[in-house]
C-alpha cells in the first residue's frame, strides 16, 4: 500500500492548500492518486518535472471502470519546464474550477543557470498565486525532500503558505527479484 492512499480522502473536495513532503518522487503512490481523483471528478495537474502518468494511469482506470475515456477527461494537465512557466501556469489559471495537484513543485527552482535571488523572487510570486488559488479551490502541492543547499532555501516558503501539511516516508521499492534457487 502507498503512503499517498493514507491521505485523508477530502484533500481534493475542501478549498484551502494541502502541502504534501514526500521523502521520494512516489510515482506509484502519485499515478494512484490521481486515479482515485479522477474517477470522482475533474482534476487539474501541473507537472514540475517532465514526469506525468500516461500508460499505468489508463491501466489503473480500467481496472476500476469501463468508461476509461470519458474518467481520463476529467484530468487537464500541463507541464512547466521552469520557474517561469510555473509562474505563467498559476497566474493564467481563473480562480474557480477543478482541483489542482502540483507535481513535483520545487524541482524547477533548483535550476543553477537562473540566479538564486531571481528563483526565490519567482517562488514568492508562485507561492502568491497558490494563495490566491487555494481561496476558491483546493490545492495540493507536492514536494520532494532532497538533501541540497537550495532545499533548506526553498522549502519554507511553501511551508509558510500551506493551511494542511503531511510529511511521507518513502515508498518501499516495489521491484523485488525472487531467489534463483
Amino acid at each position: 500500500m502507498n503512503n499517498l492512499s493514507k491521505l485523508p480522502t477530502d484533500l481534493t473536495r475542501r478549498r484551502g492548500l494541502t502541502l504534501i513532503v514526500t521523502a521520494d518522487k512516489a510515482l506509484t503512490g502519485i499515478t494512484e492518486f490521481i486515479a482515485a481523483q479522477i474517477l470522482y471528478g475533474p482534476l487539474f495537474v501541473i507537472s514540475g518535472n517532465e514526469w506525468l502518468p500516461a500508460f499505468e494511469l489508463t491501466r489503473i482506470i480500467r481496472k476500476k471502470t469501463l468508461q476509461v475515456r470519458e474518467t481520463l477527461n476529467h484530468l487537464y494537465t500541463t507541464r512547466a519546464s521552469t520557474c517561469y512557466r510555473l509562474f505563467d501556469s498559476l497566474a493564467n489559471l481563473p480562480p474557480h474550477g477543478e482541483p489542482i495537484f502540483v507535481l513535483d513543485f520545487l524541482h524547477t527552482f533548483y535550476d543553477s543557470d537562473i540566479p538564486l535571488r531571481v528563483r526565490l523572487f519567482k517562488l514568492r510570486e508562485c507561492c502568491r498565486q497558490l494563495k490566491r488559488l487555494a481561496l476558491y479551490r483546493p490545492i495540493l502541492v507536492m514536494a520532494q525532500e532532497l538533501e541540497v543547499e537550495d532545499y533548506e532555501k526553498l522549502i519554507p516558503a511553501l511551508w509558510s503558505i500551506a493551511d494542511k501539511t503531511f510529511s511521507l516516508a518513502s515508498e518501499p521499492n516495489q521491484i523485488s527479484q525472487t531467489a534463483l534457487f
